[in-house]
C-alpha cells in the first residue's frame, strides 16, 4: 500500500538523493499522519465524552497531540528544503532535527497534562453505572482505531527508514505507543463490562488507573525521544560504516600511505562535511600531490555528497630510526592497548637526546597518564616524548 501511494503520488520515488524526492516521502507520510489522527481523534473524543471516560477523552487528546505533531514534521520537511542563504550558509535542514525536538516536547507536556486529568479522576472517585448499552460502539471504534495507528506507524517506519528522519522515526514511536494505550483501554472497558455483567463493583476508578499508567508511559517516551533527538544537534558520531566506505575509497590512491584525524560534522541527512589527514611520501612535488588530492575531493563529492577537505602530511620514508620507533610503539601498544593508535610522529634531532612528537588517540574512558609513562619507559630515557592525546571522532 505504502509503495503504491509512493508511485501514484511521488515522481521517480526510488530517486532518494534527490532532495525533492525526499521532501516529498516527508510531506506523503506528515499527510497520511495528520489525516488518520484526525479520524482517531474525532472518533474517540466523540464516545469519550458520551461515556465520561477520562482514559478515552486523554487517549483523544494525545491523537490530537499526534496530529500536531504531523504538522510539525510537515512544516520542518518544508523548511528543510530551503536553499542556504545569508544568515544559514549551510542550509536549513537541520531544522528536521527541530521538528523532531519538538514533537518530543508536545508529547511530555500531552502525558504530563493527562497524568493531572486522571489522578483527579481517582481521588475524586464515585461509583458510577457501567454503560453497557455503549460497549459494542466503544469497542468498534477503539479496535478500529488501533488498526488505524498500526497502519500509521507502519508508514512512518517505511518512509522513516526509506529516507532517514529522525523526526518520522520518532513519530512512529508515537504511533506504537498509541497502539499500546488504546489496546490498554480496549482491555479495561472489557474487564469493566465483564464485571457489570456479574454485579461485581470495584472500589476505585479503574479508568483513572488506565489514565495514570497510559500518561506516565506517555511522558517516558516523550523524555526518552527527547534525548535522542538532541543527539544530532549536539553533534554524534556518524555511522562508521559509512565513513570506512569513504576511506576506502581514498586509499585507492596508492599516493595514500595512511590517515587519521577524521571529523564529520552534518547539517542534515544529506549535507556532511568532513576534515581528514592523509599521509603522503615527502618526496611527492607539491603539483603533482595537490592534483590527487583534488581528484580525491571531486570524487568523493560526486559519490557520496560530501564536503571533503584534506590536510596534507608529508612522510620521509628513508627515515629508519622513525620508523623503528613507529613500530616498537604500535607493537606495543597491539599488545596492551589495543583500542590506542598513534600517528603524525616526528623526530627534531637536538644535542644527544632527541626530541619525538607523536598524537595518540585513545578511548574516552582510558589512562592517558599511564600510557604515555609506558611509552617513555619502553625506550629507557633514550629520548624526550611530546606526545598529544586525542579522542576518536567516529
Amino acid at each position: 500500500m505504502i509503495n503504491l501511494l509512493r508511485r501514484i503520488f511521488i515522481k521517480n520515488y526510488d530517486n532518494i538523493s534527490d532532495k525533492d524526492v525526499r521532501l516529498a516521502h516527508g510531506v506523503l507520510a506528515s499527510i497520511v499522519g495528520i489525516i488518520s489522527n484526525l479520524l482517531v481523534f474525532s472518533s474517540k473524543l466523540v464516545i469519550g465524552i458520551i461515556s465520561f471516560s477520562i482514559s478515552i477523552i486523554s487517549d483523544a487528546i494525545n491523537n490530537l497531540s499526534d496530529m500536531a505533531t504531523s504538522i510539525v514534521a510537515l512544516i520542518g520537511f518544508k523548511v528543510s528544503k530551503k536553499k542556504p542563504d545569508e544568515k544559514h550558509p549551510f542550509g536549513h535542514e537541520r531544522m528536521e532535527y527541530i521538528s523532531g525536538l519538538l514533537v518530543s516536547l508536545v508529547i511530555i507536556i500531552v502525558g504530563i497534562v493527562l497524568l493531572g486529568s486522571s489522578i483527579y479522576k481517582m481521588v475524586s472517585y464515585k461509583e458510577e453505572s457501567f454503560l453497557s448499552n455503549l460497549f459494542i460502539i466503544n469497542v468498534i471504534i477503539l479496535g478500529v482505531s488501533i488498526l488505524i495507528k498500526i497502519y500509521q506507524a507502519y508508514t512512518y517506519y517505511k518512509i522513516g527508514n526509506i529516507i532517514s528522519s529522525i523526526s518520522l522515526k520518532a513519530n512512529y514511536r508515537d504511533s506504537l505507543n498509541d497502539v499500546l494505550t488504546t489496546s490498554l483501554i480496549l482491555i479495561a472497558l472489557i474487564i469493566e463490562y465483564v464485571l457489570s455483567l456479574n454485579g461485581i463493583g470495584i472500589p476505585f476508578s479503574l479508568d483513572g488507573l488506565l489514565g495514570i499508567l497510559v500518561s506516565m508511559f506517555i511522558i517516558y517516551t516523550g523524555v526518552t525521544l527527547l534525548k535522542e533527538e538532541s543527539n544530532p544537534l549536539l553533534g554524534t558520531k556518524l555511522n562508521k560504516e559509512y565513513i570506512d566506505k569513504v576511506i576506502a575509497e581514498i586509499k585507492k590512491h596508492k599516493e595514500i600511505l595512511n590517515y587519521h584525524d577524521v571529523m564529520c560534522h552534518t547539517y542534515g541527512e544529506s549535507k556532511c562535511y568532513m576534515t581528514i589527514h592523509l599521509e603522503v611520501d615527502k618526496n611527492n612535488t607539491l603539483e603533482y600531490i595537490h592534483d590527487v588530492i583534488d581528484k580525491i575531493e571531486y570524487n568523493i563529492k560526486n559519490e557520496y555528497g560530501i564536503e571533503l577537505t584534506i590536510h596534507l602530511d608529508p612522510i620521509d620514508l628513508s627515515d629508519k630510526e622513525l620508523f623503528e620507533i613507529k613500530d616498537k610503539i604500535e607493537k606495543f601498544l597491539n599488545e596492551n592497548y589495543k583500542d590506542v593508535s598513534i600517528h603524525d610522529i616526528r623526530i627534531i634531532r637536538r644535542g644527544k637526546k632527541h626530541l619525538v612528537l607523536f598524537d595518540m588517540v585513545t578511548p574516552f574512558n582510558s589512562n592517558d597518564t599511564e600510557i604515555k609513562n609506558r611509552i617513555h619507559e619502553l625506550f629507557n630515557n633514550k629520548y624526550e616524548f611530546n606526545i598529544d592525546v586525542e579522542h576518536p571522532y567516529y
